[in-house]
């Protein structure tokens, strides 16, 4: 069975436990799952072979804790540990593409590889939002062989704060909507991001106006089954 690492940037307990049940569940039967905090100081992130020995993929998670802008003034101490938490995803990433490693950015994740390769991550209201959404499959995305098992259009559940202005160096835009420029992308073929949570069915915690997302659910075990094996 394939075994995957999931590198979650929270601090709330209850939403760390609610996160790992969410991939675990969305996971399903079709690899090993196991977790890991951005914020752990011991673990190896200078040294990123030795961090993902044994794993045959990698996701990086949502973060209701850390923002690149989320309105808040330079020096923040929440911006300063996006930043930190930024340096030491950029070893892992990094050395995941040069060693073809498949590679998932969700939300947090995605903004992350996204400011990676000259992305702009900023508090753009007119794409923050915290809902159910429609996404639209691009020209790129039907092509793509994650993406082609999608329909054209779909629901997914969105929660954030900041997001990318621009198209970052090297990406492929496969999805997006009216509210979210870039909200699939890929970046050689095995690393994929994303700005909605496909890991999420609904939002426990939040007062919304709730739709079903059965497709954007399918997303991960379909990275496991098409990308990853």
């Amino acid at each position: 069975m394939k075994k995957i690492l999931v590198v979650q940037s929270r601090v709330t307990e209850l939403r760390i436990e609610r996160e790992r049940e969410n991939y675990r569940r969305t996971i399903g039967g079709v690899a090993q799952v196991e977790f890991v905090s951005a914020l752990d100081e011991s673990l190896a992130w200078t040294t990123p072979d030795t961090l993902l020995d044994g794993y045959d993929g990698v996701i990086f998670g949502g973060s209701s804790d850390f923002d690149f802008h989320g309105g808040r003034p330079d020096g923040d101490p929440v911006r300063l540990m996006s930043m930190m938490i930024l340096s030491r995803a950029k070893n892992i990433v990094s050395y995941a593409m040069a060693h073809d490693i498949p590679t998932l950015g969700v939300c947090f994740g995605h903004q992350i590889i996204g400011n990676m390769h000259d992305g702009m991550v900023s508090n753009d209201r007119e794409q923050s939002k915290f809902g159910s959404y429609d996404v639209q499959r691009t020209e790129e995305g039907k092509r793509d062989p994650l993406f082609a098992n999608l329909p054209d259009a779909f629901v997914a559940q969105y929660a954030h704060k900041d997001s990318i202005t621009n198209l970052p160096a090297g990406a492929i835009l496969l999805a997006q909507s009216r509210g979210c420029r870039y909200s699939a992308l890929r970046y050689g073929q095995k690393v994929y991001t994303v700005q909605f949570h496909p890991e999420l069915s609904t939002f426990d915690d939040l007062p919304l106006e709730y739709r079903p997302s059965p497709h954007a659910s399918r997303l991960i075990p379909l990275w496991v089954e098409r990308i990853v094996a």
